[in-house]
């Protein structure tokens, strides 16, 4: 591995250890539940940060080969997982059975049948399909049970699908385009703000006016609202909008396009599309969010294309869930 990613992955997990030990004692949480998720949240976001740096990527495409790397890509998704359950007491056969399930479709798909070419295939079909069913049925909440009252783990799933996703499609099926690394650009904040603020134009009447939303600013002292901002969007920026980001519109959109030829259309599409998986939201079938889903995704989609890049639309996208966790109510 390039010596210079190593120095960074041992700097992300030697702050996010020290947080997590704060925040563990914090909480109260018994030593014995906290050192093994710990762990094995460490351990996830390794697997996690390896895709988003082009040179460790290539390096281990050039080493493995594609069945090896698929084998290592569903090894280093189900890891976490046996860490933390069998130290804690919260393993489960059944669980760790449709992890695996989910894991060998997503990884080993492009390997049994490899996909040629940039546009939209079965095989895309079915890996996205997969996704699409562990996010859309509430997978992970059923495999990553938590020892802990209160104590939700299911991100390690949404982490895992990120780094899992990003090794099938951009290492074992080489798609082109999708824009996924973690070094962000100042190009790419320039496009993010400027399609949030045009988001905001749009977007903003439409919730309001459907009553999607209401004015509800979180309770706390101006001295706050930077360190509540700051921490929503970088939570919301390296979990939820990365990984919607990277397989609607890294994937999805950049499919789509390839195979019309016409890159507006795959955008409508690809935004509906993401408004349509917003249905089941609290309630089904949550329309109005779906509506206000569609809309935003549009202008997702418009910074990807833009520059080409998810970084550009996963900033735009943790803005927009940013100002809504901090000054509105659903």
């Amino acid at each position: 591995m390039p010596r210079a990613f190593l120095y960074r992955l041992l700097a992300v997990n030697a702050g996010l250890a020290v947080a997590g030990a704060v925040y563990a004692a914090r909480q109260n949480i018994p030593a014995q539940a906290a050192v093994p998720i710990l762990a094995a949240f460490l351990l996830q976001i390794s697997f996690y940060l390896v895709p988003g740096f082009p040179e460790a990527r290539r390096r281990l495409e050039q080493r493995f080969a594609p069945a090896l790397l698929a084998a290592l890509a569903v090894g280093g998704a189900l890891a976490p997982y046996l860490l933390y359950s069998l130290a804690t007491g919260v393993f489960r056969f059944s669980a760790l059975g449709k992890l695996a399930a989910v894991c060998v479709v997503v990884a080993f798909t492009f390997v049994v049948r490899p996909a040629r070419g940039p546009r939209l295939t079965w095989q895309d079909v079915v890996v996205l399909g997969a996704v699409a069913v562990a996010l859309l049925g509430g997978l992970w909440r059923q495999i990553y049970l938590s020892p802990v009252k209160g104590l939700r783990l299911e991100v390690l799933g949404q982490i895992m699908m990120i780094g899992l996703g990003a090794t099938a499609f951009l290492s074992l099926r080489g798609l082109q385009g999708t824009g996924f690394q973690w070094p962000i650009q100042v190009g790419d904040c320039k496009t993010g703000i400027k399609q949030f603020v045009f988001c905001g134009l749009i977007g903003l009447p439409l919730a309001l006016g459907i009553g999607f939303v209401h004015w509800r600013p979180v309770e706390a002292g101006a001295w706050m609202y930077p360190f509540l901002a700051a921490g929503t969007f970088l939570g919301m920026y390296a979990v939820v909008a990365l990984f919607e980001e990277l397989f609607f519109r890294g994937i999805l959109q950049n499919l789509v396009a390839a195979s019309l030829g016409r890159p507006v259309a795959a955008q409508a599409i690809t935004s509906l599309v993401f408004g349509l998986c917003h249905l089941p939201f609290r309630e089904f079938p949550n329309w109005r969010f779906a509506m206000v889903a569609t809309v935003t995704g549009w202008f997702y989609g418009q910074a990807y294309r833009e520059r080409g890049s998810i970084v550009a639309a996963a900033i735009t996208h943790a803005l927009v869930v940013t100002a809504w966790r901090l000054l509105f109510a659903a």
